[in-house]
């Protein structure tokens, strides 16, 4: 069980899945910007969690359940959203530009945030999707 603080849409959803290493798939959908999610009668073992909201760079990790109850608070972060304001802007871009130069290092929470264009790496083609969504000429996903 935990908490997922998420931005955007209050009333968006929230999909929170956790998977076994062998078996079925558990889904919980909430919704809002600090939803609490409960997953009951989980099995020990090794899961991965994984975390998704609509325009949300998605989260997961591994999670390992033995006898107690396991808590995991989660924060998912706005695609383009580097700073971890809440808010996608220039700011963002530029330290997306920085980061690929090496004058700025983007904390791990958030490289998932800065990989704009979904391709595996962070580029300056991220931060000038950031810039083109910032004066409304693309529209982040």
């Amino acid at each position: 069980s935990g908490t997922v603080k998420s931005y955007g849409g209050e009333t968006e959803n929230v999909t929170v899945t956790l998977t076994p290493e062998k078996g079925t798939p558990m889904t919980t959908v909430v919704t809002g910007n600090s939803a609490a999610y409960k997953f009951e009668n989980v099995s020990a073992g090794t899961y991965t969690l994984k975390v998704e909201k609509k325009g949300h760079a998605p989260w997961t990790e591994e999670i390992t359940v033995g006898d107690g109850n396991v808590t995991k608070d989660v924060t998912i972060y706005l695609i383009g959203d580097v700073n971890g304001d809440g808010l996608i802007t220039p700011n963002d871009a530029s330290l997306i530009s920085q980061h690929c130069v090496g004058s700025y290092v983007i904390p791990n929470a958030l490289l998932p945030a800065a990989d704009v264009d979904g391709n595996g790496t962070i580029t300056p083609n991220d931060a000038s999707l950031v810039l083109q969504h910032c004066v409304g000429t693309y529209v982040i996903n």
